[in-house]
């Protein structure tokens, strides 16, 4: 996860948000253009977003720490902007060179981690939401393909997944999680491998992995058609 050292007016923060930057080092650790994240060297992570566009991660963010699958949630704060922070995550994401240099031992971590998640209840006593992914395939005149019959992460990607010393630790950047189709994720975990592996090789082994009776190769089709609309 990249890190750029940078000075930043606390001022420009609501108080709520003070504890978490005050006699901080602070790194802008943002990988995208709609939201900023902030790293505190104190150990934490503080998101910044448009009015309203984190509500509902914070309250998926709960929803993992609850089931000690992420970071915990410290503060979320809704002003002119909102504000989320979390604890550092324990681990590094599964970019990290160590992790890449041995793909096949990666695919089989990736894919215990996702069979993992995509192994909890969601029944309506579980009070876990629908994915906001659900709402493309919807638009897109597909809803009545897929099913909502899983707990996703909804990002499965490299990025999302950390580990400490090859050991799953948790998720992050969980917005888009909630009740929805596997297919998905396995979307997003093989785009994801192939992307930062540079192959398409491992394909066939993350599905060997994860299980094929579950994958219908129809709806995962499907999926990238739909993914590539955005």
């Amino acid at each position: 996860m990249k890190k750029t050292l940078i000075e930043l007016n606390i001022k420009d923060f609501p108080q709520e948000i003070w504890p978490y930057l005050e006699g901080a080092t602070v790194y802008d650790s943002s990988c995208s253009d709609h939201a900023r994240v902030y790293y505190s060297d104190l150990g934490y992570y503080i998101k910044v977003e448009d009015k309203g566009k984190l509500e509902v991660e914070a309250k998926a963010v709960e929803l993992f720490a609850q089931r000690h699958l992420g970071p915990e949630m410290t503060a979320y704060v809704s002003t002119d902007k909102d504000f989320l922070v979390t604890k550092e995550a324990v681990g590094d994401d599964c970019l990290l060179e160590c992790y890449l240099e041995e793909p096949e031992r990666l695919c089989k971590v990736l894919a215990d981690a996702m069979n993992f998640l995509h192994s909890l209840p969601v029944s309506a006593e579980t009070s876990i939401p629908i994915s906001p992914c659900m709402k493309l395939y919807e638009e897109h005149g597909y809803g009545d393909k897929m099913k909502y019959d899983t707990f996703i992460h909804g990002d499965f990607c490299l990025p999302n997944i950390m580990l400490d010393d090859w050991k799953f630790s948790c998720f992050i950047d969980v917005g888009l999680a909630g009740v929805g189709d596997r297919h998905i994720d396995i979307y997003w975990a093989l785009w994801s491998l192939n992307y930062n592996l540079k192959t398409d090789k491992y394909t066939d082994l993350f599905l060997d992995l994860y299980g094929r009776e579950k994958v219908d190769m129809e709806i995962l089709r499907l999926v990238a058609k739909v993914e590539k609309l955005g």
